[in-house]
């Protein structure tokens, strides 16, 4: 065996050779060598990069190959070294992984590529071996050299040839598309060829690009090619060129870059340029490139364009390169531009087809109408057929089900592969699957898989008789049970659970299943590993009870790792029991599971951290380092304490504000000190003049942009604040003290928006929430219902029931109701000379369609007018909605009763057509009904019914089913949701123990009154045992029944199991229960749960529970007077920075005591 000093000697001269050979040999050598890619320094990260890239071909399940570098120089030796064979560390990374089954020994293909890979001499020659490689090693050899296959472009890709360049930039995909847009650093090349290769990598990436991924490619194409087309540098200073004639000036603001040589490279990233640059693409250029065939390509299947560009380049297209009569005829070739054509009312039956097979990605507001409208001009003279249904594509989801039972059995079995693939409502897939399966008890798997979507239509007790042998394992599983009701799925798993046993039920459900299986389930599986968590998708409580199962309470770094989404069990216990010297390393680890960590872990979490860093060096913060700033991951920074914040050295201005801008500070409630303290902060650190500042320089602020103060954004020269306010425009949440100041600056600099154009509307829409009135106010324009529309459209969805604090700032109320006056209003002739808005008399389907949640504006006598046709087929959307008025349901019971009679008249399939109009049926009116089935249940289970009404559905299932309380199983209880609130609380004992302890999760979500509750509590406690002795996870399932505590039985709850309560259950704890709590029992509750509770409650609570309630949520005291954050500094126009008012302060004091002293003669 050859001895170390040998290696080592062997390895320097294999070094020598590769540096003296680049350094030392002649220029036209060199040259003649440009067309051998040569290996590049190694990043100083590669190690980290690599490994990660290695880590997902390992979860993907690949084998890792055994590679034996026993006698190979080590990583670390060479890791400083220029250049050289890097074989060495592909081999020590490999080693490193250890996936859960080795082979122990390696195979012949593994020794083959091992000794291949270590003749290679190049780059070039390795990424070749690499592209001749079998699948099962491939993934590996790809994950290592994807990252120096882009250094290699990024330092050197002027001097590559087409082909080498074609080769780095495929091996380089995988560390693209893995790459964080904080590190998306480009290269600087510039000729055609090289771009147009560059711009197709990019376009093949382009779904998995971040949106700031995207506009730094089309930000770096316009500087290429302004720097290659027009000599000239876009967002850059003036730079001198290599040849030493002179500077190259700055570009114009205005440059015509999308050119006819351009526009076929930029591909899909069309979809998403500004505005302007679209605006001045040549007409010529545009012409000509929508002729070609590049343009069809360039907006296939492109989903997520803005709805005013893809308007204004359709108008464009239509008006500039082809005629009102032709430009129809070009639908095919639009792609996903067609979401926008706004002639579809006059097509032919044709046309219309064609422009209904291209708007499959659109998520346009208002798609849906024009899919409708599409359809209808399909169908109109033409009678159902299988043609009818083909033809129609995804958009065969716009039928209403009376004309779905039009079809042929026979037309539906033979459309299957299209009906299957559909969006369905649950009247539409009932419609469907009773005629495809014609009551059939018993479903084979074949067939039950082949129903894709329309599994949505199969009752649960047919469910409830499929067999597991061709279902589990397979991958269709998977999308039919993600199309499931949260019933359908527990009857489902209940037929699997006869047939196998709890350890394979677990290993072969998809997630979407896997997240219905009850604690119990879990606990028989026999899950014994972390190894076993990752990869799957589990709920907090399934989380919090295999954590606990499997780790008891002790954590360890290894087994964070492994936790994939399971790390949502972590409590903050566990997290405290953390060794101090691995702090910082456990804080990396979470941060890479940012996605699915509460905010009391990420509180318990920093709060560890810093404990720990400060006991490694008092005051570690004032004298913190830029490396050591750096290592702190931005969810935990945004955490520190405001003295610590305003402590923060200039000298780390820069990483703090590479930092923030990559924070999420949706973990700190909305009145958090911490929020202006980094505000200030940050603007600190970007100087002291204050209009000098440019847009880029507050742009670079992130997030903590939403948190400037409108007397500092007025201080702003024009430039910066015009996109200051339109940065604005994209916040998540704008501090309630700054929304009225906000508005003002936002009328002076823009006028009243009354008086805006569609490109204001476009640019700073969400604005608008600032002020109902403004809202309120707007006037009727051609464009303004479009622009509403697309605003509602790009607004988050607010969770249901967000706590104030944590809540985001739109109230989007006005604006639904202003979309419904504008989408309601009576044809534009009636009111072209005022510009009034009268409202539509009588609700036609259409409007009703487009309308969605905004039915519930329609007055009563509106809807009386309504026929009883557009009743009948626009149920499915009037059934969905929950909160109507007394009045509106006493019209809309009327209505159903001109169609079907009596209420005793009513069948399940009608009653569950109704859906929450039956909320409009009194209690008696139930009694005398009959339901049958629980998947009729399910469908009333989001409405809005009283507790006697409660009580008249339980009578009517128990009329139709002919089952007492102890009938009920699992199923029926999750079936039942809210309405066992309607069985007599002396029934609720009586209830099936085992039954209840697989449903409690779904009883504890029923809203019911305090003593069903009470009652539903004591039967926990006897399934589950008494409250002091409830874990984590047992505390998470109970949801509303943690309410039916007793006060001595709540105050008894553990403080790790407080976090884990269900927060929609806290406002229903009674203030002289939750008065028991103490106040480190408040404090353990979370930031989540604390800020649930209500006015009322903190009444009963004395002054040192609220003291702790505050600190749990992060705010402060609401008793206390004074201010944790200074007031703000005032702009400054120039010299040094204003002084802090304290600091100001504690100087005046020090010199009037001086000056005390010195009068009084105390100096002697």
């Amino acid at each position: 065996m050859m001895s170390l000093w040998g290696i080592l000697i062997l390895c320097f001269l294999a070094q020598w050779d590769a540096v003296m050979s680049e350094d030392m040999m002649p220029p036209d050598i060199q040259n003649r060598n440009q067309s051998t890619v040569c290996f590049p320094r190694l990043p100083l990260d590669f190690k980290e990069m690599a490994k990660k890239l290695m880590l997902a071909c390992s979860k993907k399940g690949y084998r890792v190959p055994i590679i034996d570098f026993s006698q190979n120089s080590s990583y670390t030796l060479r890791e400083n070294l220029t250049m050289g064979n890097p074989f060495f560390a592909f081999a020590e990374l490999l080693s490193s992984l250890s996936p859960p089954v080795l082979k122990p020994n390696a195979t012949t293909e593994d020794r083959k590529i091992a000794e291949k890979m270590r003749n290679c001499s190049s780059l070039g020659q390795m990424i070749e071996l690499m592209r001749n490689t079998t699948d099962v090693n491939l993934c590996f050899m790809r994950a290592f050299l994807s990252p120096l296959a882009w250094t290699v472009i990024t330092q050197n890709g002027t001097d590559l040839d087409q082909n080498n360049l074609m080769k780095l930039l495929w091996a380089a995909k995988p560390f693209l598309e893995t790459m964080p847009p904080s590190n998306f650093v480009l290269p600087p090349i510039s000729q055609s060829s090289q771009l147009g290769a560059m711009m197709k990598m990019f376009g093949d990436m382009f779904n998995g690009l971040s949106d700031d991924q995207r506009n730094e490619i089309i930000g770096w194409m316009k500087e290429r090619v302004g720097e290659s087309k027009f000599n000239c540098i876009s967002n850059l200073p003036p730079q001198k060129p290599p040849n030493g004639t002179g500077p190259t000036p700055p570009c114009p603001p205005k440059i015509q870059w999308l050119n006819s040589d351009v526009l076929p490279m930029m591909g899909p990233f069309l979809s998403r340029m500004p505005l302007e640059e679209v605006n001045s693409i040549p007409k010529e250029a545009l012409c000509a490139f929508f002729s070609s065939p590049n343009f069809s390509l360039s907006f296939r299947n492109v989903g997520g364009i803005q709805p005013s560009l893809g308007r204004a380049l359709l108008q464009r297209l239509k008006q500039e390169c082809s005629s009102a009569d032709s430009f129809p005829q070009q639908v095919e070739r639009l792609g996903s531009l067609a979401c926008y054509f706004d002639g579809f009312q006059s097509l032919n039956a044709n046309l219309s087809k064609k422009l209904l097979s291209q708007l499959d990605t659109c998520d346009n507001s208002d798609i849906a109408k024009v899919k409708s409208q599409l359809v209808q001009n399909i169908i109109q003279n033409a009678p159902p057929s299988r043609e009818i249904l083909q033809s129609l594509g995804s958009a065969v989801s716009v039928l209403t089900p009376s004309k779905l039972s039009g079809f042929t059995p026979d037309d539906l079995k033979n459309t299957l592969a299209n009906l299957s693939q559909a969006n369905w409502n649950p009247a539409q897939a009932k419609t469907l699957a009773k005629k495809l399966l014609d009551e059939t008890k018993n479903i084979s798997s074949e067939k039950l898989l082949s129903l894709g979507s329309v599994v949505r239509g199969v009752s649960s007790d047919v469910l409830r008789n499929a067999k597991a042998q061709g279902l589990l394992g397979n991958e269709a599983l998977k999308n039919i049970s993600e199309k499931m009701s949260s019933l359908q799925k527990r009857a489902l798993l209940e037929a699997f659970r006869h047939d196998v046993n709890a350890s394979e039920l677990v290993k072969e459900v998809p997630d979407s299943l896997l997240r219905s299986l009850s604690l119990s389930t879990l606990d028989k599986a026999n899950l014994t590993s972390v190894d076993q968590l990752d990869g799957h998708s589990w709920t907090r409580a399934q989380s919090a009870f295999l954590v606990k199962k499997i780790l008891g309470n002790k954590l360890n770094l290894t087994a964070l790792r492994k936790l994939g989404q399971a790390v949502q069990g972590v409590s903050c216990e566990m997290i405290e029991k953390i060794n101090r010297t691995d702090a910082l390393e456990m804080v990396q680890v979470l941060d890479e599971s940012f996605d699915w960590l509460s905010r009391v872990q990420i509180r318990c979490a920093a709060q560890k951290l810093f404990a720990s860093l400060e006991e490694q060096r008092p005051g570690y913060f004032n004298e913190i380092t830029k490396s050591e700033l750096q290592a702190i991951p931005a969810i935990l920074l945004i955490q520190l304490p405001v003295e610590k914040i305003q402590n923060l050295s200039d000298s780390v201005c820069t990483t703090f504000l590479e930092k923030m801008r990559q924070a999420n500070l949706s973990s700190l409630p909305n009145n958090a000190p911490s929020r202006l303290a980094l505000t200030r902060r940050a603007i600190k650190c970007l100087g002291p003049n204050v209009p000098d500042l440019s847009a880029a320089a507050i742009l670079s602020l992130g997030p903590l942009v939403c948190e400037l103060e409108p007397a500092w954004i007025s201080s702003l020269n024009p430039k910066a604040l015009n996109e200051t306010l339109q940065a604005l425009a994209s916040c998540q949440q704008i501090p309630q003290q700054n929304r009225e100041q906000l508005f003002g600056l936002l009328t002076k600099t823009y006028g009243d928006p009354s008086n805006w154009s569609e490109d204001d509307m476009r640019t700073l829409g969400p604005l608008l929430l600032l002020n109902d009135n403004a809202v309120r106010s707007l006037p009727f324009k051609s464009w303004l219902v479009s622009s509403l529309s697309d605003l509602m459209n790009s607004l988050p969805i607010q969770p249901m029931g967000s706590p104030k604090e944590f809540r985001n700032w739109f109230d989007i109320s006005a604006l639904r109701r202003k979309l419904f006056e504008l989408k309601t209003a009576s044809p534009p002739q009636s009111r072209r000379k005022r510009g009034v808005i009268s409202a539509l008399s009588v609700p036609t389907l259409a409007v009703i369609e487009d309308l969605g949640p905004g039915n519930v504006y329609w007055t009563a006598v509106q809807l009386s007018n309504m026929t009883t046709q557009t009743f009948r087929e626009a149920l499915p959307i009037l059934g969905g909605i929950a909160n109507y008025t007394a009045e509106q349901l006493s019209v809309f019971r009327a209505k159903a009763l001109e169609v079907w009679g009596s209420v005793s008249m009513l069948n399940d399939s009608q009653i569950g057509e109704l859906g929450c109009i039956s909320q409009s049926f009194s209690s008696e009116e139930f009694c005398n009904v009959s339901i049958s089935t629980l998947d009729t249940l399910e469908l009333l289970n989001t409405c809005n019914f009283t507790q006697p009404q409660r009580a008249g559905v339980w009578q009517a299932f128990q009329k139709g089913t002919g089952k007492n309380v102890t009938d009920l199983g699992e199923i029926s209880l999750v079936g039942l949701g809210q309405f066992i609130c309607g069985l007599k609380p002396a029934l609720i004992d009586q209830l099936n123990s085992t039954a209840f302890r697989e449903a409690v999760e779904v009883v504890g979500r029923a809203p019911c009154p305090l003593n069903i509750i009470e009652r539903l509590k004591e039967k926990a406690v006897a399934v589950f045992g008494k409250p002091e002795t409830w874990t984590e996870a047992q505390a998470g399932i109970m949801g509303n029944i943690i309410a039916g505590l007793s006060a001595a039985e709540f105050g008894s709850l553990s403080s790790t199991a407080l976090p884990f309560i269900q927060s929609f259950a806290i406002p229903l704890i009674t203030p002289d229960r939750l008065a028991m709590l103490s106040a480190n029992q408040l404090k353990a509750l979370g930031p989540d749960n604390a800020a649930m509770i209500t006015d009322a409650q903190r009444g009963g609570l004395r002054p040192e529970q609220n003291t702790a309630l505050d600190e749990a949520i992060g705010v402060p005291a609401q008793r206390d007077s004074g201010s944790t954050v200074p007031p703000a500094p005032q702009p400054q126009t120039g010299g040094v920075p204003a002084m802090d008012s304290m600091a100001g302060y504690m100087v005046l004091m020090q010199v009037i005591m001086l000056m005390l002293c010195g009068f009084f003669g105390l100096g002697d």
